[in-house]
This record gives structure tokens, C-alpha cells and sequence, in this order.
């Protein structure tokens, strides 16, 4: 079983993946999966040093930070960062996905919708959060007024999101409620891959 999870910036999607992986799920973020490709994969650097200038490359790849400066007050170049990594974020996640051995495999994917792959997976889920909590959130993370509207501006709104997705999570309260939350989507999952011969439910 496939899923993913999406939701606004510091909405809280990572530590619902967390949560779920604590129950028993493969979990995998495409955030991750770019902070690979622009650490070790060859083509990646070579075409966003060749975009972007050398300015941006680090000791170790491609220096996140200095090409988010370069980038994120300017939509398009963020468009153009986008064509170079997502058909490669695309092509990781569905390798990933075929060569998992688990039960359930969960990947959290910010860009869910926009890159038009809600139909490439068993269940989506939508994580949303009320935006005075998603403010002092993303402030906690460093991530100013301005940052947080340029990154707001490549999504879909929050409500569109949750229209989408097959599951809409609330992240209204505090991580209890939100482990509480993890934990029916688990069970409601678990009980579909045993109707199936698969997972015992709560396993």
C-alpha cells in the first residue's frame, strides 16, 4: 500500500510521517530525496550550477542555503529549479516505492497536487494547521514573513489540499492529538491490507 502525505509548509506533515513510521510504516520525504540529489547526484549539480551559476555549489554538491537565496524571491527561477528536480524526485520516489519490501509505504511530498501526482498513490493525506500556529512554527524554524509567503505562492492553498486528499488531518492541537490521528489512519490502513491477507491491524 502507497501513500502520501501533503500539507502547507510547518503544518506538521513530517511529524505525522514520523508517526506513521513508528507504527510500522517505510517512510521517505521528497524533501530528503532533494537534499540527496543535490548532495551526491551528478547531473542535478551539474545542471543547476550551469542554471544558477557557481556560486551555489558547497564542499558537498550543491549549497542549499545559497541557492535558496538565489532562488526564492525570484518565481522564475524557482519554476526552473522545479523542471530539474522534480522529474528526478519522481523517478527516486517510484524507485524507491519498487524496490520497498514493506507493507506500507508512506512518502511526504509537499508538491503533491501541484506536480499532478495525487493518482499515483493508495490514499492521500492532507495535513493542515490553523495559520497562527503554522506562522509561529515556520518563525521557530527560522523562516520570516517573506520566505514563508514566496514558498506559500508555489502551493496550493491549504483548503485545496484538503479537498484533494483522500484523508484531511487537523493539526489544531498538540501532538498528542496529532499521534492520535496517526494512529485511526494506521488502523484504518492496517485493516485494509488484512482484509487483503496483509498487515495485522495495529501491527
Amino acid at each position: 500500500m502507497t501513500i502520501a502525505v501533503t500539507g502547507p509548509f510547518a503544518s506538521g506533515k513530517s511529524a505525522f510521517v514520523g508517526m506513521l513510521g513508528d507504527l510500522g510504516a517505510h517512510t521517505v520525504s521528497a524533501d530528503e530525496i532533494v537534499h540527496n540529489l543535490l548532495r551526491w547526484n551528478e547531473n542535478a549539480i551539474s545542471d543547476i550550477s550551469e542554471r544558477f551559476g557557481e556560486g551555489v555549489l558547497g564542499e558537498e554538491g550543491v549549497d542549499r542555503k545559497a541557492l535558496g537565496r538565489v532562488v526564492f524571491d525570484a518565481p522564475e527561477k524557482l519554476s526552473e529549479l522545479e523542471g530539474i528536480l522534480h522529474p528526478l524526485v519522481h523517478d527516486e520516489t517510484d524507485r524507491l516505492m519498487s524496490f520497498c519490501c514493506c507493507e506500507v509505504f508512506v512518502v511526504e511530498i509537499p508538491l503533491l497536487f501541484e506536480a499532478g501526482r495525487g493518482e499515483d498513490f493508495d490514499h492521500t493525506v492532507a495535513v493542515v494547521v490553523p495559520e497562527e500556529r503554522q506562522r509561529a512554527w515556520a518563525s521557530e524554524r527560522g523562516v520570516d514573513g517573506g520566505t514563508l509567503r514566496a514558498i506559500e505562492a508555489r502551493q496550493l492553498p491549504p483548503e485545496e489540499k484538503a479537498r484533494r486528499a483522500d484523508v484531511v488531518v487537523e493539526n489544531d492541537g498538540g501532538l498528542d492529538r496529532l499521534k492520535e490521528q496517526a494512529e485511526e489512519f494506521w488502523a484504518k490502513v492496517s485493516g485494509e491490507k488484512s482484509s487483503e491477507g496483509g498487515v495485522e491491524q495495529g501491527a
